[in-house]
């Protein structure tokens, strides 16, 4: 059941329960699977309460994939990796000649865009990881040749991107570029995804952490959505962790600390901020999680325990946001766009993307309170 009181508060720093987790990624893990099984493709799809099921959304199946096997290692699941097999082969199916993928859902028929290619790339490398199959491997150097070929001189992307607009949440496509780059040892890889970071960091960031040209939109492009801020910040981070580069660690800081310091404030997240950090609209479910993961990363990385503290809140605050007290396998296990369900951002919707980023959320719990 979802949280009853409006607006809910994101302040109860406790330790969640273990099993109450471990439960709540079960059942987020059943609705996927039941997702993929309503399409044909191996893809996965977003329920909306008006129209029913979307067809698949390649973008979201990329990194879905990701999530997949990384708990399937978790917990040496068969069926879970068997799905993300399934899911990984559409993908390669699909993939343009160019070597990048469509945008939006596949019955949209888009032409490639940069931002979605990057999440096929993230489930591309773990894939080959994990299957060995050189198939992954291939279609994952022409999706990484591909993007680091129509890279701009100065490190951001203005070819094959959403809306025709740059945006700094490319650092999110930048940071599996530099995976891959790992992957083969190849520097011309990592030199790409490093030159989008500081593109960022010295060209679009406020001294106050907030991000010039982050929202995917135009219209409210000058207060970016929480969802695409994290995107932005968890790309920062994880260029900065592989490099070892303090310059770009200390500016993902930054905004995460401005971040933290709004939900201490607060007691909870908007899902607009503009560049005084002030907060609109009604709250981001998806955001909320990919910014847990980030407060969880960065526990993980300096031991301050702030951070451990902030990332219990939020889950705390998502565990009350699943749907669980339901037993229609359309909605069991999912979370809404939006709280409330009618708020602006995927209103009336469980997309994929949300339950993903609330697995992966979730998967932290082990490591951030033991």
């Amino acid at each position: 059941m979802m949280h009853t009181l409006w607006p809910p508060v994101m302040d109860n720093s406790d330790a969640p329960d273990k099993r109450k987790v471990e439960c709540a990624v079960q059942i987020a893990v059943d609705w996927l699977i039941y997702n993929q099984l309503q399409g044909k493709d191996g893809g996965f799809a977003t329920f909306d309460f008006a129209t029913g099921w979307t067809s698949s959304y390649p973008e979201t199946t990329g990194y879905i994939s990701e999530t997949f096997l990384k708990w399937s290692q978790l917990r040496k699941n068969e069926k879970i990796a068997k799905a993300a097999e399934r899911a990984l082969d559409w993908l390669i199916y699909i993939q343009k000649p160019s070597g990048g993928w469509a945008g939006g859902y596949i019955s949209e028929n888009r032409p490639e865009i940069v931002f979605n290619t990057g999440q096929v790339l993230r489930g591309l490398i773990l894939g080959y990881l994990f299957f060995k199959k050189n198939d992954y491997f291939d279609a994952a150097r022409r999706a990484a040749d591909w993007l680091v070929n129509i890279q701009h001189p100065d490190g951001f992307w203005d070819k094959h991107v959403y809306m025709n607009a740059v945006r700094v949440y490319d650092t999110y496509v930048a940071a599996p570029i530099f995976e891959f780059g790992d992957l083969c040892n190849d520097s011309r890889y990592k030199q790409a995804a490093v030159k989008n970071a500081f593109w960022v960091i010295r060209h679009k960031q406020l001294p106050n952490g907030w991000f010039v040209d982050a929202d995917n939109t135009l219209k409210h492009n000058d207060k970016p959505i929480l969802h695409t801020i994290a995107y932005t910040l968890d790309g920062l981070l994880d260029i900065a962790m592989h490099t070892g580069n303090e310059e770009i660690f200390n500016s993902s800081l930054k905004t995460a600390l401005a971040v933290e310091q709004k939900l201490k404030a607060e007691k909870m997240l908007k899902g607009r901020y503009d560049r005084k950090w002030i907060g609109y609209r009604s709250i981001c479910n998806t955001g909320v999680a990919q910014v847990a993961i980030v407060f969880a990363k960065l526990y993980l990385k300096t031991g301050e325990s702030h951070w451990k503290t902030s990332y219990n809140s939020l889950i705390n605050y998502l565990l009350q946001q699943q749907l669980t007290m339901v037993q229609d396998p359309r909605l069991r296990g999912a979370l809404t766009g939006s709280s409330p369900i009618w708020g602006r951002y995927e209103p009336f919707r469980l997309p994929n993307w949300g339950v993903k980023y609330l697995i992966d959320a979730l998967m932290y719990n082990d490591l951030v309170n033991g």
